[in-house]
Order: structure tokens, then sequence, then C-alpha cells
């Protein structure tokens, strides 16, 4: 009953602290989420953070949340130190518990060897399951808080099926009638009381200012937002271009197959009719190179021109286009709605529903919609609504009309040549080079000493060596209360029962208490490392060059993030505290065991170089298979991650079945390495089985031969350790696989410390004047460079100087290298030959973040951050709020902003989700005015936005730019013709630069050509 009762004891308290575990469980759960997405967002925005040099900050705020993610496992594992301190003095305690109620009801008071060493036996065979009892509970505790996060998932309300119905109106193919839609039933809505009639066959073009709901409308026809009010009805295949332009990791020609079979007739056809053969003539591949994570090494209107290819292929019913001309020029622009989306096109006989920002295509649609704050002002045909002069619609298109007229031009972003073409598709096997990623590095052999060397090295000396004393000490009290239990079983005296029983059971306190002091010692110095590694491999990716993140998936950097520091963090200490203290018990066990008699050193010896053996054949197998289980679910969160940043999309084209049996499969892959894995595990358990039973029959073999040089109480501690040695050594043998498995995660972490790595931030021995650049005077002098080394030269022999204050526009094809300008002057692309100059300093001798801080870029692609838009514009806490505000009028956002019941604070959602287009690039806008830079690059800023938003960027540059060197790289010609240089590029040379009238005087020139086809001339 005493026995009883104290197990009892020992699992209410258990209990309780299970409960709280859970508790700190889920919160340190919680922080690792927003960690990741963090992590995750960060990576998205790579190129946006470090050409605005705001890494320190982005570190930092990563740093907080993985400060309070360790602070909540600290309080998890010091409960599961105090749960498996619980434990382990339960069985002693409940042993002590029997031997004083025994001396208390046997009348002979005697405690006799048999009885005393029995008693013990059967406690130490609950050894091994108690000694596990406290990870068994941690896992399923993990399992419990993960199965109630993905049951609170699970039960969040689905995308509603019935949302859109398949029923329109007679004779059409898209209908709403009085439906009112928001982006979620706590937003007011966005679209309110449309009635719109799209007739089947019918090209329908949906115009409208900055936020006035053309988007939301598109995707309210997807249904993808919450429908408060009235009906959607479509009937038919739906395709679906988005604004942004969504791009597998994979080939060209399957980004364009997509889901469908190969019809090479239709894809010729296709890919011609979108304009995308000269630019298979420019891949390595053609039409089978692989284009990387996101698309990252095609232009924004190759990647356009993809997506409206794939949802070409697919032969839908209806398609819904999401401005799909915004990133192309007006002449491939005219290319594609001719061939493509016009009354002519490859479209015509099916149902399109084009959002557009351009009006020059407005009086070829069958049917035009006016949207304004959320409403349908005005629909009909181009010719009425024209006829109502005072109209909104007519007011909206005399707002545009000349920049309308004047977006006919293009700065050759490709000549018309370019889309004329024989129709032969380039089908080259992929060369060498051509693959922009490489398959993920599986390691073999041996886990590295430096690796074993690392981790004790960060854990620090000085938790690490009390850690081991105290198991030491802990370890020498379990072995002397045998000693203290064989005198006490051997002394006649019944007299000194109190006084054995008083000190066996302080040893065993003092055991305990010492065991605890272990785990929580080497609990600080297992977190310290853990936030080593975590700092250090963050610090190495964010210091790495923007190539490493062109040519790497994302999921495989974030498995390094995610599932690899979880281990570091939780597994790879436990296993080597485990370690420590098998290693210490087994050590003072042989001592214990080679007191009574040498012959069991005999048996010691045979049974660890047979354990030894068996470690040196099953280690290998076991270790590659834990590398190959971390690899295999690198393209699992690659697939994820892709198939949710194109979620609407595979909606779309009906893809969903088929991404989930392409999710399953790569998961299989991942499960099929943890079934090997557990099925190695199930075999040498088998084999560490059969030779502790060898190594107790070889004891009991061993005391029988000696029984009589050996008192009782010998005897009885011998066979009871014997039949412990088992335990200990197939635990021995589990934990050091189990650590060595555990640290190819450490292995995987510090891969990435030796990832290349960006010059220096900052230059100690060369450091720009405080007010540096004060002029923005910008040369290149004979410039060359790579992307990478062994490359081909991107740009060649770039010569060119701005005064400072001047404007510099520059034009070119896709792949002349106008990008590469603007990343060569950020030093995101460093030099083979010649100089960048900026205000007499080279740029390539001062700290990058020196550099980039000092000068602005406005991204084509606007990038915002999960966060508050105080955070989006002034990541550094720089200035005071007089000045955000004024940056934010500058920008007319002013009150936009000062409507949100937040102002500042107002919430901005992952990528800036809950902003228009282009809302997000005015954002992007106030950015720039903030750092009032002296050099100021456009690279395609306005190209992806409304006419209204592009208004709005060009009126705040030019007054608020005035005396800023103003770098403008466009495809639209208008938005250059102001500057006073323009320099045109091809094959990464300038063959022509000057200012607009002196270059319009060549006759010959291709900035002529350029402005003839547009009418200027």
């Amino acid at each position: 009953m005493a026995t009883v009762a104290t197990m009892t004891i020992g699992t209410l308290a258990t209990t309780c602290a299970a409960h709280y575990c859970g508790k700190f469980q889920k919160q340190q759960m919680a922080f690792k989420d927003l960690r990741l997405r963090l992590t995750n967002e960060i990576l998205n925005g790579i190129k946006v953070i470090k050409l605005n040099a705001w890494e320190p900050p982005f570190i930092e705020k990563v740093k907080k949340v993985r400060t309070k993610e360790l602070s909540s496992l600290r309080k998890y594992s010091l409960l599961q130190s105090a749960f498996g301190f619980i434990w382990a003095i339960t069985p002693f305690a409940a042993l002590l518990a029997s031997f004083g109620t025994f001396l208390l009801v046997n009348r002979s008071n005697q405690l006799s060897p048999s009885l005393a060493f029995t008693c013990l036996s059967l406690f130490m065979l609950l050894r091994l399951p108690v000694y596990i009892l406290p990870e068994v509970v941690s896992r399923f505790i993990k399992c419990k808080v993960s199965l109630k996060r993905l049951s609170e998932f699970l039960d969040e309300e689905d995308l509603k099926e019935d949302m859109v119905g398949g029923i329109p109106e007679e004779g059409a193919a898209v209908t709403l009638s009085h439906a009112t839609f928001s982006w979620s039933k706590e937003v007011p809505p966005v679209l309110k009381d449309v009635n719109l009639n799209v007739k089947a066959g019918s090209l329908v073009a949906v115009v409208g200012s900055v936020g006035s709901g053309k988007s939301s409308l598109l995707s309210a026809v997807l249904g993808a937002l919450e429908k408060v009010s009235g009906s959607v009805d479509v009937q038919g295949r739906i395709a679906y271009v988005a604004q942004q332009s969504w791009i597998q990791n994979a080939t060209l020609k399957e980004n364009i197959i997509f889901t469908n079979s190969v019809d090479e007739d239709r894809y010729r056809k296709v890919v011609e009719a979108c304009a995308l053969i000269p630019d298979l003539d420019m891949l390595p591949g053609g039409d089978n190179t692989q284009v990387g994570d996101k698309g990252f090494n095609l232009s924004g209107g190759q990647k356009l021109r993809i997506s409206l290819a794939r949802a070409v292929f697919h032969d839908a019913d209806v398609y819904l286009l999401d401005d799909p001309f915004s990133a192309v020029d007006i002449h491939v622009a005219s290319h594609l709605f001719d061939h493509v989306v016009g009354p002519s096109g490859i479209l015509k006989s099916k149902t399109r529903i084009l959002m557009t920002h351009s009006v020059t295509f407005l009086s070829q649609a069958d049917w035009i919609v006016y949207l304004e704050n959320g409403r349908v002002q005005e629909q009909g045909t181009y010719n009425d609504l024209l006829a109502g002069n005072k109209s909104g619609f007519c007011a909206f298109l005399r707002d545009h009309v000349k920049r309308a007229v004047s977006d006919k031009a293009m700065n050759s972003t490709e000549e018309s040549s370019d889309v004329s073409c024989n129709g032969e598709v380039k089908k080259n096997g992929v060369p060498k080079g051509c693959r922009v990623a490489d398959d993920e590095k599986v390691n073999s052999g041996n886990v590295g000493w430096h690796i074993y060397r690392e981790y004790p090295k960060r854990v620090g000396w000085k938790f690490l060596l009390p850690s081991i004393l105290t198991t030491y000490v802990a370890y020498g009290c379990k072995y002397g209360s045998s000693l203290w239990l064989s005198l006490w079983s051997t002394d006649p005296d019944p007299a000194h029962k109190h006084e054995y029983i008083l000190g066996y059971g302080m040893i065993l306190v003092v055991m305990c208490i010492f065991n605890l002091v272990h785990w929580v010692i080497f609990l600080f110095g297992s977190l310290r490392a853990a936030a080593s590694f975590h700092d250090q491999l963050l610090q190495s990716v964010m210091r790495s060059p923007i190539s490493f993140f062109d040519t790497t998936p994302m999921g495989r950097v974030i498995n390094r993030f995610s599932r690899d520091i979880d281990l570091v963090d939780k597994d790879v200490p436990f296993y080597a505290a485990m370690n420590m203290a098998n290693i210490a018990s087994m050590s003072l066990l042989v001592v214990v065991l080679c007191i009574p008699s040498a012959y069991f050193v005999f048996i010691v010896v045979v049974t660890s170089v047979l354990f030894l053996g068996l470690m040196v054949v099953s280690l290998p197998s076991f270790r590659q298979v834990r590398r190959l289980q971390s690899v295999s679910r690198s393209p699992v969160l690659s697939h994820f991650g892709e198939t949710i940043s194109g979620a609407l999309s595979i909606r779309a084209f009906g893809a969903t079945e088929h991404f989930v049996k392409t999710l399953e499969y790569l998961q299989d892959n991942s499960i099929n390495c943890h079934m090997h894995a557990a099925s190695l595990d199930g075999c040498r358990m088998v084999l560490v089985q059969l030779l502790t039973s060898l190594l107790s029959l070889g004891a009991a073999l061993v005391t029988v031969l000696v029984r009589h040089s050996l008192d009782p109480g010998m005897v009885g501690m011998v066979l009871s350790y014997t039949l412990q040695m088992a335990d200990e050594v197939s635990l021995v043998g589990l934990m050091s696989v189990m650590l060595t498995a555990s640290l190819v995660a450490v292995e995987r972490v510090m891969e990435y410390f030796n990832l290349p790595q960006e010059a220096p931030w900052r230059n100690a021995k060369v450091q720009p004047a405080a007010g540096w650049p004060t002029l923005g005077e910008v040369a290149f002098s004979d410039y060359s460079a790579a992307y990478r080394n062994g490359d081909k030269p991107v740009l060649r022999h770039i010569n060119f100087k701005s005064r400072g204050g001047q404007k510099v526009g520059v034009v070119g094809r896709t792949g002349a290298g106008k990008s590469t300008c603007a990343l060569a002057l950020f030093r995101v692309v460093e030099p083979k030959t010649g100089s960048i100059v900026v205000d007499d300093v080279d740029v390539t001798e001062i700290g990058l973040h020196d550099l980039r801080l000092k000068m602005t870029i406005i991204p084509q692609d606007p990038v915002l951050f999960a966060g508050t838009l105080r955070w989006n514009l002034d990541p550094f806490n720089e200035h005071p709020d007089e000045a955000l505000w004024k940056a934010l009028e500058q920008a007319h956002l002013k009150d936009f902003v000062a409507s949100q019941e937040s102002g500042l604070d107002c919430d901005i959602a992952e990528g800036g989700e809950n902003l228009s287009a282009g809302q997000r690039q005015l954002v992007c806008l106030a950015r720039a005015l903030l750092r009032n830079s002296k050099v100021l690059v456009l690279d395609e800023a306005t190209s992806s936005v409304d006419l209204e938003t592009e208004r709005l960027v060009k009126e705040t540059t030019r007054a608020e730019f005035q005396s800023t060197t103003v770098i403008t790289i466009a495809h639209k010609l208008h938005t250059v013709m102001d500057c006073d240089q323009i320099l045109v590029l091809s094959a990464g040379e300038i063959v022509e630069q000057g200012s607009p009238a002196d270059l319009l005087k060549i006759k010959d020139g291709l900035f002529f050509k350029i402005a003839r086809d547009a009418g200027l001339t």
C-alpha cells in the first residue's frame, strides 16, 4: 500500500506538471509560427530589404520573436525537468517506503540480502520505462498541442463551394445580381450592389481609379470573396491571369502546359500568340529552361506572358484577365491584344473579362464597366458611354487619354521584329548551366568531429563542466545507495536500522537533487547554444548575396529555420544530456560490477566490444536515413509555399486535386524516410535485446562460479545491476545513435554558416562623408559585370556620366541590361572591370550599407511587410510622426491613412494584400520621400499600376525630387521623354545616349524608330 500510495502521489504530481507543460508548449509553438512567418516574409522580400539596407531591423525583429520563443521553451523545459525529477525520485521513494513499511510490520526487523535485492531488482526493472516516461509524456504533449492546433485550423470555415452558382441568365456566361462582397465578415464591403450581365463570347473591359474594386470584381467571380448578399453565376471552365504573375519552379513549357495534356500544335500557336518566341531563343534551354523559384530569372513582362499563355492553353470558357498589359510596352501589348484578347485574337470566341488600366483598347471592347468606390457607376458600349459627355467614364477617359496615346511608345523592350516570328519553338535540351537551382546536397559518411566539438563549445564550459560533475555525483549516489543497501542487508544488528534507512533516504534525495541540477544547468547551456545557432544562421542567410536566393528554392532555406532549428532546440539537448548521464552511469556501473570479482571485467569487455560493433554497423545507415529525412522535407515546404502563393490561380484553373496529389506524393517520399528510420531502429533494438540477454547469462554464470568468494549482499547487488546493465547498455546504444542522428540537424545548419557573403556592410577604413552624396553625380566608367563568377557579362563597357540633379532615362529590350544597371549601382552585382563613382566616391570601396542607405530605389513590384504602416515606412524608427504624415501627403495617401482608425499604426497584411497595387506603390513612394536621397532609381516603378497612380508618382517625383538625380528605367516612352539624358541599351551595351531631342535627330537610330512607332515624330 505504501508503494502504491507513493506511486500515486508521483503520478498526480506529474499530471499537474504535464498540464503546465502543454500550456508552455503551445506558447512556444505559437512564437515559432510567428518566427517562421517573419522569416518567410523576409525571404520573399529579400531583394527590397537588401536594396534599402534594412537587414538590421529585420534581423532584430526576428531575434525578438526568437527570444520569446526560447523563453517559452525555457519554461517548458524547466517544467519537464521537474517532471523528470518527480519520476526519477518516485521509484526510489517507493522502494524506501517499501523498506520502511516492511521494517515496521516485520517482527524480526531484519532486512535480508535476498529480500533487499529482490525488491531492488524489481524496482530497477521499472527504471527504463520510468526513465523514458518523461520523454514519452513530452512527446504526447507535443502531439496533443499539434493536434489541437491542426484541429483549430481544420475547423476554420472552408471556402464556400456554392459562393458562385452555375446558372447565369440566358445567353450570358457571367451574371452578378445585386451582389455585395467583402474580404471577410469583419470588414466593410469592397463591392456594393453590383449588377452585371456578361454575354457569352463577349469582351468586357472593367476600368476605374485606384482602389475602385476592379481586381476585387474578378476575385468575386472566382468565389474568393465573402458574399454578403445577391448572387453570382458563372457557366463553364475558368482561366485566370493574376495581376502579380504566379510562376512555378518548373520549366517554361511546364508552366504553360500546367495540368493539361500536351498538344504540340496548340502549344506552338499559344506561344506564338503570346509573343514568347523571341524569349525562347534568348533562353539557354529554350522552353525547357528551368525558370527558378517564382520565375526569378524572368522579367516582369516575360512572367506576365507566360501566365497569359497558361490561361490560353487551358482552353477555358471564361477568361478573367487582371491587367495583363501592365508589364509590357504598348507594342507588345498591341500584339497580345490583337493575337490573344481582341476581336481577332485566339480567344475571340471566348468570354473575356479584362480589368485594365489602359484606355487604348477600350473602343474594341463589346461592353465597358466603369467602377467607382466599389460600385458600378456606368456600363455600356464604348460609344454609348462617350455620348454622356459629363459622365464619370468620360471624365476618366479625358484624364487619361493623353497618356494613353503616348503609351503607344515603347522603349525597345521588344522591337517589332521581336514579336513577329516563324512559329518555330526552340526545344533544346537543358544544357549545363541552364538549371538555376541544383538538387539539394545530401552529405554522406560520418558526422564530422567539428560538429561534435561545436555543440559543446556553444553550450559553454561554464554550463558543461558543472553539468558533468553533477551527473557523476548523482550516479555516484545511486550506486553508493546500493553499496549502502548491501551493508544494511548483511548487518545482523537490528538496532542500526534507523541509521541505515535514514542514510539510504538521504543518499537517494541527494541523488535526485543533483540529477535535477544536472538537467537544469544543461538546459540553460543548450538554450544558449540554440540561440547562437539560430542567430548565426539568420546572420549568414541575411548576409548572402541575392544570387544565392535566386538559385536556392525558398523551401530549402525555410527547412533550415524550421525542422533543423527545432531539432537543435529540443532533440539535440535531450539526447546530449541523456548520453552524458548514460556515460556517467555506465562507467560507474562497470566499476561497481568489477569490485566483487575481476571475472566481471571480462564480461564487461566482451559485451562492450559486441555493442560497439553493433553501433558501428547500424549507425551509418541510421545517420544517412536521417539526412534523407531532412532533405526530403524541403520539396514539401517548397511545393506547399508555391501552392499557397498561387492558391487563387490554382482554384480558378480547377487544379486543386492535382496540387493535392503532388503534395501527397512528396509527403509520401518524406514519410518513406521516416518509415525506414523506424524500421532500422526496430532492427537495432532486437539485436540489442539479444546481446543484453547474453550479458545477463554471462554474469549469472560468473556469479555461480565465484559464489564462494562473495558475500550474499554482494551477490544480490551484482545480479541486480547485471539486469540493469542490460538496460544501461541498450540505452547507451539508443541514445548514441539518436544523438548522432539529431546532430545531422546541426550539420545542416552549419552548412549555411559558410554561404557566400556580400561585401561588408561597413568599411571601417573607408567611410564616406556624413552628408555624402551632396550633388548626386553618377559616373559609370568602362563598367562590365556578371551575375555570378564564370557567367557571361550582362553589362559590357558601360560609360556615362550624369550631373547632380539630372534626370536620366534608361530604355532597352528585354534582357538588354536596364535593371542590371540599377543593381550595379547598388552593388547587387559586382564589377568585373571598371567602376561606378558617385560624387567622387568609388562605390566598391565603401560598405554596402553606407552606399544603399544613401540612395533609394522604387521597384517595379511594390513589397510591403506584415506589421504597421509606420514600420513599413520607417523600420529604423528615425522619423517623427510629422515627417511620416508629410511623406504620406506628398505621396497622395494622407486622406486614406487618416481615414483608418489606427492612422499610422494601421495594420498592413503580409505582402500588403489589404491594399490595392496602386496604394502599395504609393507607400513605396512615401518611403523614398522619407529617405530624401540625392540619387533615386525608378525601376519600371509605374509599369504595373493604373494610369492614375502613374500620374501621382510622376507628379510627386517632379515636384519633390527636383534637385535629385533620378534614373528612370521604363518601357513606356512617355515616362522618359522629359528626361535630360536617355541611355539606349542593347545586349548589355549602351548603343545610343543623349537628350531626347538629339536622339530624335538620328533618323536611322533605334530611339527615333521607337518614337516614330509611337507617333511622336
